[in-house]
């Protein structure tokens, strides 16, 4: 059996949590378009059921990709 290491990573260039907390809000505006774009498109009555559908989405997908890999290394 092969051991699974885990490694945490510093944060880039160390450059702290302010910094990287300014970088995450940088892409505000582009998530909010998407967001928008997203919930016309499909139909959603709102923005938060549009959320909910794509965070559905991302758990399922993970689920599904987590049960895969342990059918697989079974």
């Amino acid at each position: 059996m092969i051991p699974i290491k885990f490694y945490f990573a510093p944060a880039p260039g160390r450059i702290g949590y302010p910094a990287a907390v300014k970088r995450a809000l940088a892409l505000c505006p582009f998530v909010d378009r998407g967001l928008s774009w997203f919930t016309v498109k499909f139909s959603f009555e709102s923005e938060g059921k549009a959320f909910a559908a794509i965070a559905g989405l991302c758990f399922g997908l993970a689920f599904l990709l987590f049960l895969g890999l342990t059918m697989l290394w079974a």
